[in-house]
């Protein structure tokens, strides 16, 4: 079938320019607000502090291959965020083409079918990770490397000579081992492996499906043995040190459950092709769009139409195709589809793992989206017509989008609050003390590890003197160890880390509208209770003096945290609350001067409070009464305060204690 003879372009050629599009736009629009998360801060942290040594041993204990690849882009990439977005995006895109690439080897008379199929898995909205770049390449290159591998698996079958034969299955092994070595839980992909050959090598005929069965084992044995090979060593050989990827704890779980481990692997398998094929395409598009602001929600709506767009004009030339009435091949899809699920995620509920959309559990749907393409697709051919097909389709490929969007929205929330928060860490800590407990609360988002913390505090504090500093998240736990005061050591991938809990120092951001605030358990300067508790219950043991005040003042890795942002009021605001903690009340008296006379006044009632104490210190009563009046103006933050002032004087002398407290909680 052909295109009409309107269109001059080649139509592979308008169909991978559509894919191209599509990617860019769903998944370029943020990338130049968006930064570095989660795991990226040992990765980022080794490679600053040991070199390539450090990145390669950090994944000996689980993955190696991964060390090996991440130390090849560290020694290619500018350590920027935008290099990594924009080599995500790449490949990305070249996992997108690899799979079109298969669909028309496989299907070179179905354009349209194998076209949606593959916007469908560029778009797909169950996998949220994509700004999440640093972490997640390797995975993408292992989903490309799957998609070539099985490209290569077609040449070597459909070739006529003996040397593409050998070529292309060298070249296909190969690629099949990066994958694996990457992320042994695909392994699954290997049955759809077989499941390509056997399309190649199939008979139409009923009786002869038992020689299609002999071709099919034949030419798949080379991959039937490089996956057992892999299999034997993953297994029996190879000794992961790493809890969440030994096989030894895995087997002993399973002993323990006996007959009820098979029942709730193939249970949860099921469940997760459900939410896989279809909850993904709402449930994150719900999660993200039922409190959205406008702004954000007109920008992810207009790019799913810039994206939708193109894609009706597409299918609209190739009416002809679209609007067929359901063929055996569409039925073929569908069950292929589910096949595809049930094998991809049935390794992923057998490695103790299932998938969720939220903390980064949605990363197990990337690989089984092949399935959910394939599934869709049948579904849209075999069960819909006309009209109905076409709004389906555009539909889901829109919503897809506006999630996506959204995803990297929430990214860009996140990294600016994380920006943010070491760019006031420097501006209030010119160095932190070695043996510090650090506990980081940021607005909008929340950290998961305390490498999340300690790594970049780190970087920033001790640059390539290894771990000095440490940091955890605050929880039940850590708040009991806190309380406590029981240090306590871990090791976060081979790493010895010190916890320090007898040391501890709290940055919060109380309210969104907040600045930094270092809390001093002497005096915890809050505009009154916080929502979180626990911060109620340790405020008291924040140790303010782990900050060395006399230390010549930390800079920031620019092209890691980006330009230093306007000095606006926070920048004054953590400057007055270093001086004041260096009892220099002159200095403090200076930078208030300059704030106040820039118009540069806080949100938050509580960060008055330095100010106050600088101008009663010396005796600028006029402007210190008028500080205290605006925290008076708030119930809440004057009583909070007044009772931390119970407590005693938090400085020394010339500190004047009585005049704050009388100006601030006194009766008139």
């Amino acid at each position: 079938m052909s295109l009409p003879r309107k269109f001059s372009i080649p139509e592979p050629i308008l169909s991978i320019g559509l894919l191209a599009l599509t990617i860019i736009l769903t998944y370029g629009a943020l990338i130049p607000n968006l930064g570095f998360y989660r795991d990226d801060w040992y990765y980022l942290w080794a490679g600053q502090a040991e070199g390539l040594s450090g990145i390669i041993r950090l994944f000996q204990i689980d993955r190696p291959l991964i060390g090996w690849i991440y130390a090849l882009d560290y020694i290619l990439l500018p350590n920027t965020p935008l290099a990594w977005q924009l080599l995500g995006l790449l490949e990305r895109f070249i996992g997108v083409l690899g799979f079109f690439w298969l669909l028309r080897l496989l299907w070179p008379d179905r354009k349209v079918e194998s076209t949606i199929m593959s916007l469908l898995f560029a778009v797909y909205p169950g996998y949220l990770q994509q700004p999440n770049a640093t972490t997640f390449s390797n995975l993408l290159i292992a989903v490309a490397a799957v998609m070539f591998s099985f490209v290569f698996t077609v040449k070597a079958v459909q070739s006529k000579r003996m040397i593409g034969r050998v070529g292309f299955t060298v070249l296909s092994v190969l690629l099949a081992l990066l994958y694996l070595g990457i992320f042994e839980v695909m392994i699954g992909l290997e049955a759809v492996r077989f499941l390509i050959v056997w399309l190649q090598r199939r008979e139409l005929t009923w009786a002869a499906w038992r020689i299609s069965l002999k071709r099919t084992l034949l030419a798949a044995l080379p991959y039937l043995l490089m996956a057992l090979s892999f299999l034997f060593w993953r297994i029996f050989i190879f000794k992961s040190a790493r809890h969440a990827t030994n096989v030894d704890f895995l087997f002993s779980e399973y002993a323990a459950q006996q007959w009820r481990a098979p029942l709730t692997i193939f249970i949860e398998t099921f469940k997760d092709m459900i939410e896989t094929a279809i909850f993904a395409w709402v449930v994150p598009f719900y999660q993200f769009t039922v409190r959205d602001n406008y702004r954000d929600l007109g920008s992810g709506f207009l790019l799913g139409a810039l994206v939708v767009i193109p894609a009706y004009f597409y299918i609209r030339s190739l009416r002809h195709e679209m609007d067929i009435e359901p063929q055996t091949q569409h039925k073929e899809f569908l069950w292929m589809g589910v096949l595809i699920l049930f094998v991809t995620l049935l390794p992923v509920d057998a490695a103790g793992r299932n998938v969720m959309f939220s903390d980064q559990w949605d990363r197990y749907t990337l690989h089984a989206a092949i399935g959910v393409s394939f599934f869709v697709t049948g579904f849209l051919f075999y069960a819909l017509r006309g009209v109905t097909r076409w709004i389906l389709l555009l539909g889901l490929i829109g919503m897809s989008v506006v999630t996506q969007f959204h995803s990297a929205a929430y990214y860009r929330d996140f990294w600016k609050s994380t920006s943010n928060l070491w760019w006031q860490m420097s501006w209030r800590a010119p160095q932190i003390k070695p043996e510090t407990m650090l506990f980081a609360i940021v607005p909008g988002a929340s950290f998961a590890e305390g490498y999340e913390i300690y790594g970049p505090a780190n970087m920033i504090y001790y640059p390539g003197n290894g771990i000095q500093i440490g940091a955890d998240v605050l929880n039940a736990a850590t708040a009991t160890k806190i309380i406590r005061q029981d240090p306590k050591s871990h090791y976060d991938r081979g790493v010895l880390v010190e916890d320090h809990y007898e040391n501890p120092l709290f940055g919060i951001f109380p309210t969104p509208n907040s600045c930094l605030h270092l809390l001093d358990g002497k005096k915890v300067e809050l505009a009154g209770y916080v929502e979180d508790s626990l911060i109620a219950n340790v405020a008291d043991y924040s140790k303010i003096d782990r900050v060395d005040v006399s230390a010549r003042p930390a800079i920031l890795p620019a092209n890691i945290f980006g330009p230093e942002p306007p000095r606006g009021w926070c920048y004054y605001y953590q400057k007055i609350s270093l001086a004041r903690q260096q009892g220099n009340w002159q200095e403090a008296a200076k930078l208030a001067d300059e704030s106040l006379g820039k118009d540069l006044t806080p949100e938050d009632v509580s960060e008055w409070m330095p100010i106050l104490e600088t101008y009663a210190t010396l005796g600028k009563i006029k402007e210190a009464k008028r500080a205290a009046a605006i925290i008076r103006s708030d119930d809440d933050a004057r009583r909070f305060l007044c009772i931390q002032l119970q407590k005693g004087p938090a400085y020394p002398a010339p500190y004047d204690y009585d005049t704050v407290n009388a100006l601030l909680c006194g009766s008139n």
